[in-house]
């Protein structure tokens, strides 16, 4: 059973043989979970038409501005799909790699190169599936995306799995781990306020990094089922030692 402490070491020890990339990727790892989130100025302007105190000129350019951001919205969608989650899974394919050995840029655009329309489908699906779960209640949410949590793993370890395949295995290899992963996250808190009070100064140059490499050290335990990760979890999977 994998413990936080043997995670962390492993992390640390993964960063300091190959820093540079671990920080190019997971500075671009940070931007594109972040580069499309939805901007709240649609929705002040959408409550300031029912105002009533808009004139037409203003109303016309209200809708004008809300149907842009509807537009927006659905490009970085589209966006998203197509083309940052598939380099999701490169990012998770780099740090398994960085795991036993020292990999450069390459594994970023391990998705276009493999079975893209697989990865593509996979990754869209799940997120499909996360969505419907945060529908009925925020616990729900919170558990199946522990659940689906090794999904981007699965799939930079078999591109060619097939969608249901890759998420019920991420939730079979979740199970019993999903309280303890939940702490990993936990202990995280005081990085993420360090990275905060340092105005994300320690958050490129560390914190992000350090997060990025302990997440992928959990899949590789968790697939392994050993300290060592010398085995694995399902024929399936590739290995890189």
């Amino acid at each position: 059973m994998w413990t936080r402490s043997m995670l962390k070491t492993n992390a640390k020890a993964a960063i300091k043989k190959n820093y540079v990339n671990v920080l190019i990727v997971s500075l671009i790892f940070a931007f594109i979970s972040g580069a499309f989130s939805s901007s709240s100025a649609g929705k002040e302007v959408s409550s300031s038409l029912t105002s009533g105190h808009l004139s037409k000129e203003l109303l016309s350019f209200a809708n004008m501005v809300v149907g842009l951001s509807i537009i927006a919205g659905v490009i970085g969608i589209i966006i998203s799909v197509l083309v940052l989650n598939p380099i999701k899974v490169g990012v998770q394919r780099f740090f398994i790699e960085n795991h036993y050995a020292k990999p450069g840029l390459n594994p970023l655009l391990y998705a276009f190169k493999t079975n893209y329309t697989n990865i593509m489908k996979t990754m869209f699906l799940k997120d499909i599936y996360l969505f419907l779960w945060s529908l009925l209640l925020f616990i729900p949410g919170i558990i199946k995306s522990y659940s689906y949590r090794l999904v981007p793993y699965i799939l930079a370890d078999n591109p060619n799995m097939q969608p249901d395949e890759a998420i019920t295995l991420s939730r079979e290899m979740m199970n019993g781990h999903k309280l303890n992963t939940f702490i990993l996250d936990l202990s995280f808190i005081p990085w993420w306020l360090l990275s905060i009070f340092t105005f994300n100064i320690a958050g490129i140059f560390y914190v992000f990094p350090y997060i990025d490499t302990t997440n992928a050290e959990l899949y590789l335990a968790i697939k392994t089922g050993s300290p060592n990760y010398g085995g694995g979890y399902y024929d399936e999977f590739q290995t890189f030692i």
